[in-house]
């Protein structure tokens, strides 16, 4: 250290290098971040698992399809139609037979697929971090009707209603 007048100068600072403290202060900083962000991925792993363990929606082999939850991550063909959020139209009515829609619902990734008459019901699970969202299709004489929901979390970040379309998608290239 030196002394100018009556003011002392650290060596480091005369060399323009930041203080001890501000790259003290720095590090301090990054390890909080790094630490939030793996809590935070232990969250999202705990409610994939969380979801995982839940049980889906029951429903009889002639319907109605469950209502969708006050969150944005579901969609259904039965919601009313002044709903954007939950809303979507049903699938075309198509000539395929429910296991030939079956195979339609495996390709696109779907898992613990069931037929009970005109009701398929399937389970997908994300990539990462294991959330489970459920699908229910229900065959009617007009059309298809669908829910696609969520088990836990606020969203879905739109993952049912692009799924939705995916398979409304490989329906009409089927068909």
């Amino acid at each position: 250290m030196t002394v100018r007048g009556r003011v002392i100068v650290s060596r480091s600072i005369q060399r323009g290098e930041p203080p001890r403290s501000a790259l003290y202060m720095f590090k301090i900083f990054i390890l909080v971040i790094v630490l939030l962000a793996a809590a935070g991925c232990a969250f999202l792993f705990y409610q994939g698992r969380v979801s995982a363990s839940q049980t889906p929606p029951v429903i009889s082999a002639n319907g109605p399809l469950p209502a969708c939850p006050d969150k944005p991550n579901c969609v259904s063909s039965t919601a009313a139609a002044t709903d954007p959020t939950h809303h979507i139209d049903p699938l075309p009515a198509t000539a395929l037979s429910m296991e030939a829609l079956k195979t339609i619902v495996e390709q696109d990734g779907g898992t613990d697929i069931s037929v009970n008459g005109n009701l398929l019901t399937a389970r997908y699970k994300s990539r990462v971090f294991g959330f489970v969202d459920d699908l229910i299709l229900l065959k009617t004489p007009q059309h298809t009707d669908v829910y696609s929901a969520s088990r836990v979390g606020h969203s879905d970040l739109n993952a049912n209603r692009q799924r939705v379309e995916r398979l409304r998608a490989r329906l009409t290239e089927a068909s």
